[in-house]
């Protein structure tokens, strides 16, 4: 079976689509050369004990295996379990421990973890941190802790990752983390925003987990992005990257959002005390801690799409890759992609366009939300302002790569003629739906949600708009 679980469902659906067939045939071509356990071999070349390690910048590093006396790894995020299972085939006896932390109920997709010499794997809850997320990142400050300035350290960090490392700062419980970062999600901060926060109440992110690294010891992080711009201290919230942001930085988001006078006491008192200089800021570039640190990015949104365009080069005559900083509000990017898909039905020939990013949703603060995610948000208001001739063979897609949007079990949606079909003969009402965002209800009557189940990855979100002629 495929990555898209109800493919046949869709194209049955909205048959006859041959825009749809090639957008899912796009998508599924892209996160497929994007998983995890392919990027990792990629980066990684061994020769007998050299080791080579290759960015998508193209740097590479290079280690004699032969220097250390242990190898550990360790890591977290919803890429951590495939990334682990790469570096366990690569390393093979070498691989003395480790100890990541991957989302609950994402394991059991990987039975071959099992089969890894003796790291702790641990299930913790995503998007919100929970006590099982705290127990994996002791398990992790411990190994650390174990290890000596003569062994070598892999990281594996990805989206999610910043979730799933939870370990409160003193006086600030874990519940107290739940509560702002709820918040800050409802109110539409965006990701590197929510990070600023996290570092701050934290004791590992934002570099502070090196400083369990016994000076002198290696540390190889392998990074996937899920960041528009691949800011890797923002990435997981950086745990072996110097930060950038301040305990001022922190205090400047929660009032942008009116969160700072809301009863978020003792976030706000720990706050002030690292503003105030009672307690240590994050780790900053130079600090010697960061000596023997490697950040590798190995892949990204970019690579995706890259990948879509690629394969949609096959069939389509002009294919436009537009990037991957798209941003924002969800309901106004489905706005944009509405109005481009009228350039693409203007085109005398068969037209694609492929975008990448992360938008944001913005929930109703007093009153009840529905189901949905960004990606379902943004195709069910692309559906607002879509004018499409019913005969013109178009298709607008939206998708998260780790197969989860929102509060939902979808993936992202479509929007097809057939859609806007089912819309005009009353199936339901948009607007009604979009007030209380809860496009997956909306979605699933008009038979448009893409459904994969978790991929074991995360590169942001991608956007597909093909029309065939």
């Amino acid at each position: 079976m495929g990555l898209i679980l109800n493919r046949t469902d869709l194209e049955r659906d909205h048959y006859p689509s041959r825009s749809l067939k090639i957008s899912l045939s796009a998508l599924e071509f892209s996160v497929t050369n994007l998983d995890p356990k392919k990027l990792v071999e990629n980066a990684i070349k061994l020769k007998n004990s050299k080791l080579l390690l290759t960015g998508i910048d193209n740097n590479v590093t290079t280690l004699n295996l032969d220097d250390y006396d242990s190898i550990y790894v360790v890591g977290a995020g919803k890429a951590a379990a495939k990334m682990l299972e790469a570096v366990s085939k690569i390393l093979k006896n070498r691989l003395s421990g480790g100890a990541i932390t991957v989302p609950r109920n994402n394991i059991k997709e990987y039975d071959n973890l099992t089969k890894t010499r003796h790291v702790k794997i641990t299930e913790a809850g995503h998007p919100f941190p929970d006590e099982d997320g705290v127990k994996g990142t002791i398990k992790i400050m411990k190994l650390l802790g174990k290890a000596t300035e003569s062994d070598l350290i892999f990281c594996l960090l990805s989206g999610g990752g910043s979730a799933l490392l939870p370990l409160p700062n003193k006086g600030v419980s874990l519940q107290d983390k739940q509560k702002i970062t709820n918040a800050l999600l409802s109110v539409g901060a965006t990701i590197n925003e929510v990070n600023v926060i996290r570092k701050h109440l934290s004791q590992v992110k934002g570099g502070r987990l090196v400083r369990y690294v016994k000076r002198g010891g290696t540390v190889l992080t392998l990074i996937l992005s899920d960041v528009i711009g691949d800011q890797i201290d923002i990435i997981a919230s950086g745990p072996t990257v110097p930060d950038r942001s301040t305990f001022q930085d922190a205090a400047d988001i929660l009032k942008k959002y009116d969160l700072w006078q809301r009863p978020f006491t003792s976030v706000k008192r720990l706050i002030k005390k690292g503003i105030d200089g009672e307690i240590e800021d994050t780790p900053k570039e130079g600090d010697p801690i960061f000596e023997k640190v490697h950040n590798i990015l190995i892949g990204n949104n970019s690579m995706l799409c890259s990948y879509a365009a690629k394969y949609l080069s096959r069939h389509v005559n002009k294919v436009t890759n537009l990037g991957s900083s798209f941003g924002g509000e969800a309901r106004e990017f489905g706005s944009f992609l509405a109005d481009l898909s009228k350039d693409v039905i203007r085109s005398r020939e068969s037209t694609a366009f492929v975008m990448g990013g992360e938008t944001t949703v913005k929930l109703n603060r007093f009153r009840n939300n529905g189901m949905g995610g960004r990606n379902q948000e943004a195709v069910l208001s692309a559906s607002l302002k879509w004018k499409s001739p019913p005969a013109v063979d178009i298709t607008i897609l939206c998708m998260g790569t780790d197969g989860v949007d929102g509060n939902s079990n979808a993936a992202g949606a479509i929007l097809t003629p057939t859609t806007i079909s089912r819309i005009k003969e009353g199936a339901i009402n948009v607007k009604e739906y979009m007030d209380r965002h809860d496009s997956y209800s909306a979605l699933k009557i008009l038979k448009s949600l893409i459904v994969t189940g978790r991929t074991g990855t995360n590169v942001n979100d991608i956007s597909i708009i093909c029309k065939m002629m």
